[in-house]
C-alpha cells in the first residue's frame, strides 16, 4: 500500500567513459532514457520511452548521439565514425568512435548542456587503453569542456571537483543551518572554533568512508536525520538558554550524519564509476567543502560576535533565531519522509 518507486540514478546525470587509443578514441554515454526523450522532442514529438518502440525512435537517438559531444584534436573538429545506442534498463548507451591524430591534445565538449537544467551533472572518466584511468571530470551547463589529454587533464579534474565542493556547501542550506545553529548559542571564541573543528573533522570521515565503500546509508535515511539534525539543535538552543555543554560531541555525532549527504553528491556526480580513481576528486571535493564552510564562517562568526554584545539580542534575538532553525528543520523533516 505504501510502495513508492524509486530511481537509481539522477535523471539529472549523465556519465561518460572515455577510452583513449594510439589512434582513436572511444565515449561510452549512459544517460537516463527519461532525460533522453525529453531532448529529442524537436525530432519526435510527443516521444515517450519504452521497450517496444526502441526501434522506431532509433534514428532520432542516433542523430542525437552524435551530437552528444564535439571532440576537438588541436583545434580541429573530429567527426564520428562510428555511432550507436543501445537500451540498458532505464538507460541509453551511446557508443560513439572518433579518429585521434597522433600527438595532439584531445578536448571535450558536451553540447548537449546547453539544453539542460542548470544543476545538471555530465562526469566523464577518461582512461587509455589498459584501463588505467588518466583524469576525471565533471562538467555543467556553466563548464562545459574539458582537455582529456595532454598535462591539465589532472589539474582540470582537480579543479571540477574542487569547484563540486564550494557549491554544494554554499547551496547546502541544511548543512549551513546546521553550522549555524550550533554557532549562535556559543558565547566564546574558543567554543566556535572547536565546533567547526569537530564538524570538519566528523562528516570527513564518512565522507571518506561512504565514498570508499566502506559504509553506506540511503538518502532516504540521512536525509530526514540531517533535517532531524536542525531540528534537534534548535530545541536545545531555546531549552538551554547558557551555552551547552559538550556540544562539541553534539556536533561530532551529527556531523558524521552529514558526511553521508556530502558522500551522495560525490555519488550523483560518478565518483569511482567505470572503475575511476577516487584519490584526486575526494580530496578535491572535501577541500571545496572546507573552503566554502571557511568563507561563511569569515562572515558569520564576525558577525555573532557583535551581536554578543546587544542586550536585546542575548535577551530576545537567540530565542527567535533557534525558533526559525527549528521550524526549518521541521519543514524539511515532514518534506523528506512524506514528500520526497
Amino acid at each position: 500500500m505504501f510502495a513508492d518507486p524509486a530511481r537509481g540514478h539522477d535523471v539529472r546525470v549523465s556519465w561518460t567513459a572515455a577510452t583513449l587509443r594510439p589512434d582513436s578514441c572511444e565515449l561510452l554515454v549512459k544517460m537516463h532514457a527519461e532525460s533522453v526523450v525529453g531532448l529529442i522532442q524537436e525530432e519526435a514529438p510527443g516521444a515517450t520511452f519504452e521497450p517496444e518502440n526502441f526501434e522506431s525512435l532509433r534514428p532520432a537517438l542516433d542523430s542525437f548521439g552524435r551530437s552528444l559531444y564535439e571532440l576537438r584534436a588541436g583545434g580541429r573538429a573530429l567527426a564520428a565514425t562510428q555511432t550507436d545506442v543501445t537500451v540498458v534498463g532505464d538507460n541509453l548507451e551511446f557508443r560513439l568512435v572518433y579518429p585521434r591524430p597522433p600527438g595532439e591534445p584531445l578536448s571535450l565538449r558536451a553540447a548537449f548542456l546547453s539544453r539542460v537544467a542548470p544543476d545538471y551533472i555530465a562526469h566523464v572518466n577518461v582512461t587509455d587503453d589498459a584501463g588505467r584511468e588518466l583524469s576525471s571530470h565533471v562538467l555543467r551547463p556553466d563548464q562545459p569542456s574539458a582537455e582529456i589529454s595532454g598535462g591539465a587533464s589532472r589539474w582540470g579534474s582537480f579543479l571540477s571537483f574542487l569547484k563540486l565542493g564550494v557549491e554544494h556547501i554554499l547551496k547546502g542550506y541544511d548543512h549551513l543551518l546546521f553550522l549555524f545553529g550550533l554557532l549562535v548559542a556559543c558565547r566564546r571564541f574558543k567554543t566556535m572554533a572547536v565546533i567547526i573543528t569537530c564538524f570538519t573533522l566528523a562528516h570527513s570521515v564518512t565522507l571518506a568512508l561512504a565514498a570508499l565503500d566502506v559504509l553506506a546509508l540511503s538518502p532516504r535515511v540521512v536525509e530526514p536525520l540531517i533535517a532531524a539534525s536542525i531540528v534537534f539543535v534548535g530545541v536545545e538552543n531555546l531549552l538551554r538558554r547558557d551555552e551547552p555543554r559538550r556540544r562539541w560531541v553534539l556536533t561530532l555525532a551529527f556531523g558524521l550524519i552529514h558526511g553521508f549527504g556530502f558522500a551522495g553528491v560525490l555519488s550523483e556526480a560518478g565518483l569511482g564509476s567505470s572503475g575511476s580513481s577516487l584519490l584526486v576528486p575526494l580530496f578535491s571535493f572535501n577541500l571545496g567543502v572546507e573552503l566554502g564552510q571557511v568563507g561563511v564562517a569569515a562572515v558569520v562568526l564576525p558577525l555573532l560576535w557583535k551581536l554578543r554584545g546587544v542586550a536585546a539580542f542575548e535577551k530576545y534575538g537567540r530565542a527567535f533565531v533557534s525558533v526559525l532553525i527549528a521550524l526549518a528543520g521541521a519543514y524539511w523533516l515532514v518534506t523528506r519522509l512524506f514528500f520526497e
